[in-house]
Formats: C-alpha cells, sequence, structure tokens
C-alpha cells in the first residue's frame, strides 16, 4: 500500500539495525549527491535488510509535523533555517533515551463515497491521521485506532480470509479471538480452512453475498449483527471482487469496523 496510508510507529520498534544503518546511509548519499539544504521526503521498501528507494521528492511530507512532535525538536524551523543560510547545530536524538512511543494512523473517507471500494493499493486514498501517544507500542497504536473512528469489537466478528498462505498465517489469531471470548463467523472456504487446521468448532459458517443462502453475510451486516469484518482479498476476478466488494462495502463504511 502506499506509505501515506500505512500506520507508523516511531520510534521504530522492529528494523534490524542494518537496516536503520542502511537507510540513513543511503538518505545521507542522496542528500550530498542532490545538494539538498531543506526538507526530503525518501519512499523505502526494506525487506530482510534489502534497502531500495521507492522515490525521492524534494519536499516536506505531512509525516514531518508528526516526527517534530514526537521528538520534540522543531525540524520545520531547523529546516527554514538551513534554507536561509542561517547557522545551525547538529541535532542529536536519542531514540532509546524517549518515555513514550507515538502511532500515526490513517483516516479514509469511504463511508462518504458513494459504490467505492475501500480497499487500499499503490495511490494514497486516506483524507487525514490522527497521532497518539503512549507508555508501549500497544497502548500508542489502541489510543490511534479508536481516535481514527475504530471501534472495538464486542461480540461477533466475520472472517473472509483469502490466499492460502494467509489463511495459514491467520490461524493463531483466529485461535486468539476466540480464547478472547469473540464468537467468529467464516465464509466456506475460510470456515474450512480453520476447522481442518485450527480444531474451531465455535466456528460458524456464513454464505457469501451472492450466495442466495441463509445464514448470509449481507444479512448480518444489515441486520447490524456483526461487529467487525477482517476481509484479505484473494484475487481480482469479478466474481471474488464482487462478493468482497459488497463484504468491505458492509464493513467499513456505515457498518461495522473493516481490517483488510
Amino acid at each position: 500500500i502506499h506509505s501515506g496510508d500505512a500506520s507508523l510507529l516511531l520510534p521504530a520498534q522492529n528494523l534490524f539495525v542494518e537496516t536503520h544503518r542502511r537507510v540513513k546511509a543511503i538518505g545521507q548519499k542522496l542528500c550530498r549527491a542532490l545538494k539538498i539544504s531543506g526538507p526530503f521526503n525518501v519512499q523505502f521498501m526494506c525487506k530482510d535488510n534489502e534497502v531500495m528507494v521507492i522515490e525521492c521528492n524534494l519536499r516536506a511530507s505531512r509525516s514531518l509535523p508528526f516526527i517534530s512532535k514526537t521528538y520534540n525538536v522543531n525540524f520545520i524551523e531547523i529546516a527554514t533555517r538551513i534554507m536561509l543560510g542561517i547557522p545551525q547545530q547538529p541535532v542529536m536524538l536519542q531514540p532509546m533515551d524517549m518515555e513514550c512511543i507515538a502511532a500515526k494512523v490513517p483516516v479514509f473517507s469511504f463511508a462518504r463515497l458513494k459504490n467505492s471500494d475501500p480497499r487500499l493499493g499503490v495511490e494514497m486514498q486516506s483524507t487525514g491521521e490522527v497521532a497518539c501517544f503512549g507508555v508501549n507500542k500497544y497502548e500508542a497504536f489502541l489510543k490511534a485506532m479508536i481516535s481514527a473512528g475504530f471501534k472495538l469489537p464486542t461480540k461477533n466478528i466475520l472472517l473472509s480470509i483469502g490466499p492460502s498462505q494467509q489463511k495459514i498465517e491467520f490461524v493463531q489469531y483466529a485461535l486468539m479471538l476466540a480464547e478472547m471470548g469473540y464468537q467468529l463467523y467464516a465464509t466456506k472456504t475460510t470456515a474450512e480452512f480453520l476447522k481442518t487446521h485450527g480444531d474451531m468448532v465455535s466456528l460458524i459458517q456464513v454464505h457469501k453475498p451472492f450466495v442466495k443462502r441463509e445464514p448470509n453475510v449481507l444479512t448480518m451486516l444489515k441486520t447490524g449483527k456483526l461487529d467487525l469484518v477482517i476481509n484479505v482479498p484473494d484475487s481480482m476476478d469479478s466474481q471474488a471482487l464482487s462478493d468482497g466488494f459488497e463484504m468491505r462495502r458492509g464493513g467499513g463504511g456505515n457498518g461495522p469496523p473493516l481490517l483488510l
């Protein structure tokens, strides 16, 4: 997804030391090569300590005020002084000494856009964001999600996980949700997989929107029976897109919160 639609924790919580070192080194090289004397924005793609640059923009992003607030350093003022040629002492940051973690979470407007599919991609779709602080990453992220309008589920959760690999990875989380006391519902293939590999006998299978049988996802959404929809789309083919679209529009619009 677009970096502007991603949630962000600062200081970074799970970056490899080598990844952090390479990002810093690449940033310095870009600054020297392009003779940058002000704010600039770099989008990196990192995996297994391999770091690639997606793009570099010679402007500030909306993350700059968030970073300034988190580190209690006015980077906007510093950048302005540098652009004006005013001497500026280097700023030393000590993330390990910080007493809090900050979380930035995007806000979307899909509920106001008729027939829009709340499915993220490479184009940024968020229309705002919120930032919160916590004593740890869990508190900070939870505060930010609630501030962005996310409502914690009280009882019923729908699961519709498409790709096989994601089904495998989600088993442990489905078990955690069941242990927390939630009643889980799932579409056909997701239900079959979780019952086989997770021994989840309490899970209830429901039919997708275009299957005219009950219990049906669409009926549950319209009657307000679901508190949360977790949907991982499988593909872009028309039938999957149609079923998935109906579920995503029912969950996340004026319906229950949606996790993709």
